[in-house]
């Protein structure tokens, strides 16, 4: 059966079919989602309408490298 994530029924977020469907099969084998990105490009938008959709809450952990 696959799970979906709801981003179809969301009303803040617009989503691509290709990435609705790779958000979905993730969640149907249960995989993590890696979602890489510049900043400003929507990755904690996507994340925060997931959750919105399962009804659940997002924890932010923003991650910074420093070389040195």
């Amino acid at each position: 059966m696959i799970r979906t994530s709801g981003l179809e029924n969301s009303q803040s977020y617009i989503a691509s079919e290709d990435l609705m469907k790779t958000v979905n099969i993730a969640m149907t084998l249960e995989k993590p989602l890696l979602v890489k990105g510049e900043p400003g490009t929507g990755k904690t938008m996507l994340a925060q309408a997931i959750a919105d959709a399962l009804g659940k809450k997002l924890l932010i952990w923003n991650i910074k490298y420093e070389s040195s």
